[in-house]
This record gives structure tokens, C-alpha cells and sequence, in this order.
């Protein structure tokens, strides 16, 4: 038997377990790697929502080519890669606008595509119904001649839209509460004493001048008496926060007069912090809420009358109200009278002599009026020019009898007007 022709008639046997070996070897690879991309695709699912880019590679008949990154869960990369078309996932509308987006994307490489998927309980979700929003950034790419591919940039933007429409919702509603309330935010600035709104002033009911965020002119907004008392809180929390570097809790409630609408006064009570702005200003800032109506406990004895016309006095945010002993010792007063003397809670003027308290411009005729009433025992009142020409006083002052019925105090009530707030019959 010849050698040679043995061999040969094994070669073919040879070859062909060969050839077998090579295929068993391929399949387990494959087997491999196919499980081993479940597992990494399985990794990615529990991230679902945090991956939310992706590309994707189209033909110019718009199949699907290949996606990256190979492992991604999301719900339209998963519906490409599976081989479904653009027109099988987005429906007719979607569709048609991405179709012409694509045909004139060299007239428009910056601009994004939006769309929308719509997901059922076909897809398995467990909602009847809902979208998830994409945007999509495209660029060709020339393979040949006659040949190009689209190139996908596409991210998932449906939590943005969510944050975004949660965001306008938010602010509808922030808007609305402060048009029917009339509160607003505010920033005021400790170097150059300018305030800024962060929101527009306004309310319904039209009792205040409409100002718009930004920069306002405090001086028009407030009377003097009113802004220097916010002159002097800032001023001891500036001092506090250069001596000790503490800016502070937001100072107590802070009591002010805003002008209103036909040269009326409202009340406003102010709360705020030191704080340093968006361009590293050191600032006070904080909240403006609109008090409708200023009442304090009232301890004036048990007279119904006298005790419900102290309490419409303090409803008027321009009348100042106080009342004195004999010896000139305050016992009570409205915050209005308090604010004209920049302190803050009317608490602090009981006890206090009226001199401690009232300036020295108004002293004498307040001293005068009351040591009249406190003579004769009966009401005074007294009206003429203050401080300047342009400026009326008007100070009316009762008694205030014990039960014997004699005087035991005076209660004061006066009224300061610019000539734009009166006219000769006045």
C-alpha cells in the first residue's frame, strides 16, 4: 500500500474536523459574548434615566446602522437597535416634521430637532400612557460619492421638560400669590443704599403703585421718617457684622409705610438678613408682606368707646397715636408714631419719657398742646406749617380722666401733610 495515498485520503478528514473545531470554538465564543453583553446590558438598566445620551448612525434611506455606546437602556435606542425604523416608533407627525428636518439639515446644522415617543402598555410601561422627549442634533458624514450617512446625536430630555414645566407651574403660582397679596422680595444694598426688587410689586386690589423688578427710587416709595428707620437697622447690623464678622439672624418684624395708590399709606412689615448678592455685594435682603390692618394690645382702661377709637386710629397707617401721664411718661403709642422715631416695636417707647423720644422740632408744640389740655381739662387742637413751607401739621390732643374724673393723662393725635396732600380749606 502506498504511503502517499494514505495520507491523502486522511487530509480530507483532517480539514474537515478542523473546520468543526474552529466552528464549536466560534459558537461558544459567540455564546459567550452574547451573555456577556445581556449582563452589561442588564448593568445599564440600573441606570436607567442617568444614561440619557446617545448616537445613532443612519443610512440615507434612514435604516438603522449601529448605535453607541452598545449598551444603553432607553426606550428608543432599544426600538432602533431592534431594528424598527423612525416611522414605525414616532407616528405619522413626529415623522413628517423629522423627515423634512433631515432633507434641509445642511440649511440648519446648529439647530436641534424635538420630538416626542409615546409609550403605551404594549411597551410594557405600567402607565396607560405617557411621552418622553428627545432633541436631536444631526450631521452628515460622506462615506463616498454617492454615499453618506446621518450622524445622531440624540438625548433624552424628558426630565428637563418635566423640571422645566414644574418650573413655569411654580412660577405661575409664586406669581399669583404675590399679585393677591401683595408682597414682593427685595435686595437693599449696604454701600451705595440702593434697593433693587426681585418681584414686581403689585396686588388685585390696587392699593399699591406697581413697580417692576429692578432698581427703585426708596426715597419715592416711603416716607423719610420710614426709611430712616430701616436706615437704622441696617446701619447696627452693618456695625455688628465689621466688628464680629456675624451677619446675623433675620432681624424681628420691621414695621414701614409704603406710599399707595392716591397718596395713601400702607403698611408693610419687613423681614431680611445680610447677605452677599449674586456680584458679591453685601446686601440686606429678604421679605415684604403687606399688613392689611396694625393692631396692638391696648391697656386704656375699660371705656368701650375710647378703646374702639385707639383701635380705628391704629388701622391708619399716616395717623400717630400715643398717650402720656401727667408727668410725660408714654404709655402707648401706634406703630406709626413709633416708626416716625425710628424704633422699631412701640414696646420700646412705654416707660420713656416724650422727650426721649420725640425729636426737638416737634417737641415744643407737642409740649405746649398737652400741658394745655392737662390745664383745662378739655381738647385741644392745633394746625399750622411745619418744618418747611410746603409741609402742614395738624395735632389734635384729648384728655384722658380717671374715674374720680379727673385728668389723668393726654392722648395725642396728629397728622403730617405735604401741600400736594391738601388744599386752602383745609
Amino acid at each position: 500500500m502506498d504511503p502517499i495515498a494514505g495520507v491523502h485520503s486522511f487530509t480530507p478528514n483532517i480539514i474537515w474536523a478542523f473546520v468543526c473545531v474552529i466552528l464549536f470554538v466560534s459558537t461558544v465564543v459567540s455564546v459567550m459574548l452574547l451573555r456577556d453583553n445581556r449582563n452589561k446590558q442588564k448593568l445599564y438598566k440600573n441606570f436607567n434615566g442617568n444614561l440619557n445620551e446617545f448616537i445613532v448612525v443612519l443610512s440615507q434611506k434612514l435604516e438603522f446602522l449601529y448605535g453607541l455606546p452598545l449598551f444603553l437602556s432607553d426606550p428608543l435606542f432599544d426600538r432602533l437597535s431592534s431594528g424598527r425604523s423612525f416611522a414605525e416608533i414616532l407616528g405619522s407627525s413626529n415623522w413628517n416634521r423629522m423627515r423634512t428636518y433631515m432633507d434641509e439639515i445642511e440649511k440648519h446644522l446648529e439647530m436641534p430637532f424635538l420630538f416626542s415617543l409615546q409609550l403605551g402598555p404594549d411597551f410594557g410601561e405600567r402607565e396607560s400612557s405617557r411621552n418622553l422627549w428627545y432633541e436631536m442634533r444631526l450631521a452628515i458624514q460622506k462615506i463616498s460619492i454617492d454615499e453618506s450617512y446621518y450622524i445622531c446625536f440624540i438625548k433624552n430630555i424628558s426630565k428637563e421638560n418635566e423640571t422645566r414645566v414644574e418650573k413655569e407651574m411654580l412660577q405661575d403660582r409664586f406669581d399669583s400669590l404675590l399679585q393677591n397679596t401683595g408682597d414682593f422680595l427685595w435686595s437693599f444694598d449696604v454701600e451705595d443704599r440702593s434697593m433693587r426688587l426681585l418681584t414686581p410689586m403689585m396686588d388685585e386690589e390696587h392699593r399699591v403703585i406697581p413697580q417692576s423688578v429692578g432698581l427703585v427710587d426708596i426715597h419715592k416709595m416711603m416716607p423719610e421718617g420710614d426709611y430712616a428707620l430701616l436706615d437704622k437697622v441696617l446701619n447696627e447690623r452693618v456695625k455688628d457684622y465689621r466688628n464680629y464678622g456675624f451677619r446675623g439672624d433675620p432681624f424681628e418684624t420691621l414695621k414701614v409705610r409704603f406710599y399707595g395708590s392716591e397718596k395713601t399709606l400702607v403698611w408693610y412689615g419687613l423681614r431680611g438678613k445680610l447677605t452677599m448678592d449674586e456680584n458679591n455685594r453685601l446686601v440686606l435682603q429678604g421679605t415684604a408682606r403687606r399688613m392689611d390692618v396694625v393692631l396692638d394690645n391696648l391697656n386704656m382702661g375699660e371705656g368701650e368707646e375710647v378703646v374702639a377709637l385707639f383701635n380705628a386710629a391704629l388701622t391708619f397707617p399716616d395717623i400717630r397715636v400715643f398717650w402720656v401721664d401727667r408727668d410725660y411718661k408714654i404709655h402707648g403709642c401706634n406703630q406709626a408714631f413709633a416708626t416716625d422715631f425710628q424704633i422699631i416695636d412701640v414696646h420700646e417707647t412705654y416707660g420713656k419719657q416724650l422727650d426721649q423720644v420725640v425729636s426737638h422740632r416737634m417737641l415744643p408744640t407737642f409740649s405746649r398742646v398737652l400741658s394745655e389740655v392737662l390745664n383745662m381739662g378739655r381738647s385741644v387742637s392745633w394746625k399750622g406749617g411745619f418744618e418747611r413751607e410746603d409741609r402742614l401739621l395738624m395735632f389734635n390732643a384729648m384728655p384722658l380722666k380717671a374715674e374720680d374724673g379727673s385728668v389723668s393723662g393726654v392722648m395725642g393725635v396728629y397728622l403730617l401733610l405735604d401741600r400736594g396732600d391738601f388744599t386752602d380749606e383745609v
